[in-house]
């Protein structure tokens, strides 16, 4: 008996607890406010959240700590060291024969004391030193092309985010377009069983419209899990969570005020902020200065020294005792280069051939740029056409609709001519949406090839 009561203690205790962990994760989620978003905040919100970006900025500060290392061998070294020496053998020096009877025949003699200290500082200034100069200006460049690179991670992140967020805005405009379609088949069939109950049409018109009815379901169905697959998309683009409620502020139609048309012209000019080619500009100026670096080995440096000695010498350890001597030097030093082995030269070779490969690359690449340029434009120019007959064969769709409907209405027309021309106006709204789409597209991928950010 009293088993059974602490086990129902337990069953209780363990519901209440699964209660609360189910309210709390229904509390977190009810505080969750929805996420108002337009196209500004979404790259606003990408763009903070790009990794890129933020490695970039940690990699400029870590060249720029190079670059101030680099300059730092410009100012004057310093350097103080000491040094103790037991000298268990001393050194001797050799005497000439006629010192050496003098010296009752003795040949040698030791040099020095048991125990000797040095105390020495040095410094050193580099005067000329044309590799050094050459090293630093290479620092700037590449700081240049790490701003490029986080620049170039920028613009694609652009255009991922306006590709995504422009398949959204489609996929919403398509439902919403099959929606209608639904909505008036709904209508259509309601009508129909109406004048079927009195009579008035047959059951084949009935049947026909049940099955229209039918028939937009499993479109609507696909329509509605592409929204749901293009919001997810978008959501992984700007790393936001899944369970993130969107309110989008903006339609496809909101965007096609902004539809611009650019020149071969004018594209042409803005070919040379392609980020790529100014990738490939900054990397031929860094080989160009690694070239210049290698070729300052064939040239002299000069440098200023100086050097100030404390040191004495002693038999014993009698610190009180001992007899300290400074001296003093400074001096210029000057190193020439004469030969080591043709390695400055055969470096320099290698540097000449990768400068003419990157060059190649460069003159491909601008090739492959305006090949994509003008495809973008074509794209664009085809696209607005379409716009045009698009926008135009919606009104003459619904026109033809509303014809439809009323002929039908009073009996003059039959339903296929009904289904007909409604299936004709929910096609021309789709073409019309799609025809918008791949003009934003089209446009974003110019921006991207143009450097847009």
């Amino acid at each position: 008996m009293r088993k059974n009561v602490f086990s129902k203690i337990k069953r209780v205790s363990f519901l209440v607890c699964l209660l609360g962990v189910f309210q709390t994760g229904y509390s977190q989620q009810a505080n969750q406010e929805p996420l108002n978003l337009d196209l500004t905040t979404a790259l606003k919100i990408a763009h903070d959240n790009n990794p890129t970006i933020k490695i970039a900025e940690l990699e400029i500060q870590r060249v720029d700590y190079s670059k101030k290392e680099a300059m730092g061998n410009l100012l004057p070294s310093l350097s103080a060291s000491g040094q103790y020496t037991n000298s268990i053998m001393k050194s001797v020096m050799f005497m000439p024969e006629s010192f050496s009877a003098m010296m009752g025949g003795q040949k040698y003699m030791e040099i020095g004391y048991k125990n000797s200290y040095t105390g020495t500082v040095s410094a050193a200034l580099p005067l000329v030193n044309f590799s050094l100069w050459e090293q630093i200006k290479s620092k700037q460049n590449e700081i240049d092309l790490i701003l490029e690179k986080a620049r170039a991670s920028k613009i694609d992140m652009t255009k991922q985010v306006k590709d995504a967020y422009f398949a959204v805005l489609l996929a919403k405009n398509s439902l919403k377009v099959l929606e209608r379609s639904i909505n008036n088949a709904k209508e259509t069939l309601k009508t129909t069983e109406t004048s079927f109950e009195q009579g008035v049409v047959s059951e084949y018109d009935l049947i026909r419209a049940k099955v229209q009815v039918s028939n937009l379901n499993p479109t609507y169905i696909s329509a509605k899990n592409g929204l749901e697959l293009a919001i997810l998309q978008l959501k992984m683009i700007l790393s936001l969570p899944q369970d993130q409620e969107i309110v989008f502020l903006e339609n496809l139609e909101d965007f096609s005020g902004r539809i611009i048309s650019v020149s071969a012209a004018e594209s042409e000019r803005a070919a040379n902020n392609n980020s790529d080619i100014r990738q490939l500009d900054l990397n031929i100026a860094s080989l160009q200065h690694s070239l210049r670096m290698v070729n300052s080995q064939h040239l002299p440096s000069l440098s200023a020294f100086g050097q100030y000695t404390y040191q004495t010498q002693a038999e014993d350890f009698k610190f009180a005792d001992y007899n300290w001597v400074g001296s003093a030097a400074v001096g210029l030093q000057l190193s020439i280069p004469i030969f080591n082995g043709r390695t400055v030269v055969n470096k320099a070779k290698q540097l000449k051939i990768s400068l003419q490969e990157l060059e190649l690359q460069k003159q491909y690449a601008s090739d492959g740029i305006e090949l994509q340029i003008q495809a973008a434009i074509n794209s664009m120019k085809a696209a607005q056409e379409q716009l045009l007959v698009n926008k135009d064969a919606i009104s003459q769709a619904e026109r033809g609709y509303e014809i439809a409907k009323v002929r039908y209405q009073t009996g003059s027309g039959t339903i296929l001519e009904l289904n007909d021309s409604e299936l004709s106006m929910t096609q021309a709204n789709l073409n019309y949406q799609q025809s918008l789409y791949d003009f934003l597209t089209a446009q974003t991928n110019l921006e991207k090839v143009l450097g847009k950010e």
